[in-house]
């Protein structure tokens, strides 16, 4: 074995930056200790254990670990008890014990790791150890009839060789011995997904009848127990299998209406029709009881559902068959966030740990290389939790609105990044066609939601600003994907459509050779992908989202874990990490008092069978003046635009973190030289000047634009607008975040020419038009309205004036359809004190005469409201003078009383616009108070 690694009963020299110090084979001797200046390498074996909530609820590295007694305490007997020959172990079970963990199967690559032999022995021993050594030992319960037993370990490890090993233990044992209760020959495995169990059961699978399965591969069964092998029954099947059947009559799930023996019969389709059953739940961190007066709400409800089937259906499985006991295998077996007083913390029935940590230390898994500096002269580097960052680009006010923000400014913010991350890529990429590698790595960007994963496919795999190798050729395989993860998940519970089916094939079979996923090179992703997804080629994640805890981020982190060679295990392999706020332990979270009850949440959707509803409007990023055949603008209102990397870093250092200053390994310094050789400077200056002319429909003024766009582009010092820091590479405008605050600049420098002043629109080049097709969210209770005309099942009302307003849009006659505006992105820019806005109408309503109303609800108008107004009739007049989408005009209502009435008028008035200016008025001092005397005081609308 090459240096760098502990050899078998001894430790070797460490390669100079290796944190790899340990032999996979045998169990750990030495460890990286985190706490001071410098990591310092300790003899002996970490404890298992994680880290505790720091005072000040933020998760960071410290000493303050909480030990996980049991698992601590078993490892010490284990330890004896294989030294003293395995006391009380039946002749098969030490026979098996000789013949996998001999080794000098180590040269053959057929020796199981340790984290698999101690995960093995583990379960054995509290089987078939004497009762004398057993003395004192209490696993917890789990809050089910029958025992259950969880394994812990990191993602790449080998679980399935675990569950190989486990069942090879307990078949052959009951089938040599019938009489003895303590094994059983009937394993039922229950997988998370489709994806899973194929894997589970097919090639490199624990399916005894499969001629590829791991039993053969790695010759697991010892000559003289050859015939037994047969004798043993495993079902492979997914948890959604569990699910009780459905009654056709109410189309809803009945409990109780199928009998525990029918169920069985139904489900257990493989194995033996009597007999106990020995459980092996992969992935279990989704299979918990919950407590009784648990409530799950909007997205706490799928996963309420999954863990209730699965629990539910082993239960049934219990009381007809015997569960002789579940063996929970996991590298995050942890409760989720609704467990308030267990949030993220381990199941309390874990016995056995192998963390990631330890796995890095043995070279079983990939290296996480995380941001740790870079040359924004911040003391968190940008690049570590962007996240934080581009949230600050979005309102303050709360979640629902940065949610419902113009995608152009996340972009703007995400492009950096993600140009410095596809750099990195390009050059793995390089070094593997050097090397010979039939298949390419991959990047995985996790986004915030659907709609930016749709803008970022656009961006990475069409207009190709990430890497040209990563776009989507016009015919041909598609190396850059983008996964619909609501469809992928019905794919993986078997009720998906041909293209959904096609996808997971796809995603499934990332980098192996001759599948359909062998030369993917980019998945952009909203979930996780797909649990016990196995890519072994990812060597790049970015994360465009809020990790909201630890469980998050390591569940992330382990879709790139998985080495892409086993062929020498002291050499490290790493995966570099954006955007994911990742540490190396599993970490509870602070909680501060009592925590408040969950809201209500309700499901807001787009209704199917309304398609007559359907509303679409334009999404504009400006407003500019309407030009005639002459560029006029004013050079010396432009601002000078600074490249600096205090705005984003051009340089970030990456390493393993090992959470001390400068106490990192295996780090380099990542950059976007790579994004400034794929740069183009003409091909800038074409964008802006397309850019500039695109509202005018104008081609006829590109070369005006291209010579304003040249005059602009050019460093101060050389007359031009763009301020450059010291030693910045020029190239660094292909960052988008300068293109934009180009385009900007030079559109309200632009001047009209002679004739009336008119207003055109600057469509967002990326979502030129939005829709109402496609919704799905959920939203407090409170705030949701039942909507009839609408596309949308609800409206979210933000007060009482807009509830009243929804009331009569719903009944009244002339209207065809409307929408709340929440969550569309129709946004109005203005600017109030020098400062741009976004202002959000209420409403969008769509006469039968074929007029559309931007409707918004208010009180008492105050100055920022006059400045939507303006900025309201500006966008009308240029959506109108457009006309891409019909007529449309903007209506203010101060009074629900008057809205159905003044309704009417607007469809008397038909097709014929609005005067400008013109809003259903407000109340006059004395109507005021009149009105204050009537119904109260008026809602005050929320300032947008």
């Amino acid at each position: 074995m090459a240096s760098g690694a502990a050899e078998s009963g001894g430790v070797s020299t460490v390669i100079e930056g290796n944190p790899i110090i340990n032999n996979a084979f045998a169990e750990p001797t030495r460890y990286w200790h985190f706490s001071g200046v410098t990591p310092e390498i300790r003899d002996g074996r970490r404890t298992a254990g994680y880290l505790a909530p720091s005072p000040d609820g933020q998760l960071k590295i410290t000493d303050d670990v909480i030990p996980l007694a049991l698992v601590n305490d078993l490892r010490d007997r284990v330890r004896q008890w294989r030294a003293d020959g395995y006391a009380g172990a039946t002749t098969i079970t030490r026979d098996l014990f000789r013949h996998w963990f001999d080794d000098d199967r180590v040269a053959s690559a057929t020796r199981p790791f340790f984290c698999q032999q101690e995960a093995v022995e583990t379960i054995v021993f509290l089987v078939e150890a004497p009762d004398h050594l057993k003395v004192g030992v209490d696993v917890p319960g789990s809050g089910e009839a029958y025992a259950r037993w969880a394994v812990k370990m990191a993602t790449g490890t080998g679980k399935t060789m675990v569950m190989a090993l486990v069942t090879t233990w307990s078949g052959l044992n009951k089938a040599a011995n019938r009489q003895d209760t303590r094994f059983a020959d009937q394993i039922l495995v229950i997988a998370p997904n489709i994806t899973v169990r194929d894997r589970l059961a097919r090639t490199g699978g624990i399916d005894p009848t499969h001629p590829e399965s791991l039993y053969i591969e790695f010759g697991l069964i010892p000559p003289q127990y050859s015939a037994l092998l047969g004798q043993i029954r495993v079902q492979v099947m997914n948890w959604h299998g569990l699910a009780p059947k459905e009654d056709p009559k109410r189309s809803v799930l009945k409990r109780g209406r199928e009998s525990d023996a029918a169920f069985c019969r139904r489900v257990l389709t493989d194995l033996s029709p009597t007999g106990r059953v020995l459980v092996l739940n992969d992935e279990a961190h989704h299979a918990y009881r919950f407590p009784p007066d648990a409530v799950a709400r909007g997205a706490d409800a799928d996963e309420l559902r999954e863990a209730t089937v699965w629990i539910d259906g082993l239960e049934r499985i219990h009381r007809r068959r015997g569960v002789l006991r579940a063996i929970d295998l996991s590298a995050t077996p942890m409760f989720p966030g609704m467990f308030k007083d267990r949030a993220w913390r381990p199941f309390e029935w874990i016995i056995s740990d192998f963390a990631l940590v330890d796995a890095i230390e043995s070279g079983l898994v990939k290296i996480p290389r995380t941001p740790t500096a870079d040359d924004a002269g911040e003391a968190v580097p940008k690049y570590r939790n962007l996240w934080e960052h581009i949230r600050k680009t979005l309102p303050k006010r709360n979640q629902a609105e940065a949610e419902s923000h113009p995608m152009m400014d996340y972009l703007a913010e995400a492009d950096g990044p993600l140009k410095q991350l596809a750099a990195a890529w390009e050059a793995t990429f390089t070094t593997w066609e050097e090397a010979g590698r039939a298949v390419p790595p991959a990047m995985v960007v996790i986004a915030h939601d659907t709609t930016v994963a749709r803008l970022l496919e656009k961006h990475i795999a069409e207009i190709g600003e990430a890497s040209p190798m990563l776009v989507n050729p016009k015919t041909g395989d598609r190396v850059t994907i983008r996964i619909d993860s609501d469809a992928l998940a019905k794919a993986e519970a078997g009720e998906g459509n041909g293209a959904a089916e096609q996808t997971r094939e796809i995603v499934a079979t990332v980098g192996r050779v001759g599948k359909p996923g062998e030369q993917v090179r980019c998945l952009i992703s909203v979930a996780m992908l797909s649990e016990g997804w196995d890519a072994r080629n990812v060597t790049q994640i970015l994360g465009l989202r809020a990790f909201a805890s630890q469980l998050l981020c390591e569940q992330v982190v382990g879709r790139g874990l998985r080495r892409s060679s086993m062929s020498d295990l002291s050499q490290p392999e790493f995966v570099d990490i954006y955007g994911v706020p990742f540490q190396l332990l599993p970490m509870a979270k602070a909680t501060g008092g009592k925590p408040s009850p969950p809201p209500d949440y309700t499901n807001v959707h787009t209704v199917r069978d309304r398609p007559a509803m359907r509303i679409e409007f334009p999404r504009l990023v400006q407003v500019v003046p309407d030009i005639q055949d002459t560029l006029s603008i004013d050079l010396d209102a432009i601002e000078p635009i600074r490249v600096t990397p205090r705005f984003d870093p051009t340089q970030t250092w990456v390493e393993f973190d090992l959470g001390t200053p400068h106490g990192g390994m295996g780090g380099e310094t990542q950059d976007r030289e790579r994004a400034y050789e794929n740069f183009r400077v003409q091909r800038l200056l074409f964008r802006v000047a397309a850019g500039l002319i695109e509202p005018y429909k104008k081609p006829w003024l590109f070369p005006q634009a291209l010579r304003i766009a040249r005059q602009v582009i050019r460093p101060v010092t050389e007359g031009g607008k763009i301020d450059y820091a010291d030693g910045v590479d020029p190239r660094e405008i292909c960052n988008l975040r300068y293109l934009t605050v180009i385009r900007e600049r030079l559109s309200a420098a632009l001047r009209p020419g002679e004739g009336p002043e008119r207003f055109l629109p600057a469509l967002d080049e990326y979502q030129p038009t939005g829709t109402t097709d496609g919704l799905n969210f959920n939203a407090p209770t409170d705030r949701c309205v039942p909507a009839a005309r609408s596309h949308l099942s609800h409206a979210v009302v933000d007060s009482g004036l807009e509830r009243k307003m929804c009331a009569v849009l719903d009944a009244h006659d002339e209207v065809q359809a409307w929408v709340k505006n929440h969550k569309l992105f129709l946004e109005i820019p203005y600017l109030y004190f020098g400062i741009t806005h976004r202002y959000r109408p209420d409403f969008v309503v769509r006469m039968k005469s074929g007029l559309t109303v931007l409707l918004e609800g208010k009180g008492i108008p105050d100055e920022k409201d006059d400045a939507k107004a303006t900025a309201a009739r500006r966008w009308i007049e240029a959506v109108n003078t457009w006309n891409g989408l019909g007529t449309w005009i903007h209506r203010i209502c101060y009074d629900p009383g008057t809205l159905d009435a003044d309704l009417s008028a607007l469809h008397r008035t038909g097709l014929a616009p609005a005067p400008r200016g013109e809003t259903f008025p407000p109340p006059s001092d004395e109507e005021h108070g009149e009105d204050l005397r009537r119904h109260g005081r008026p809602d005050r609308h929320a300032t947008r």
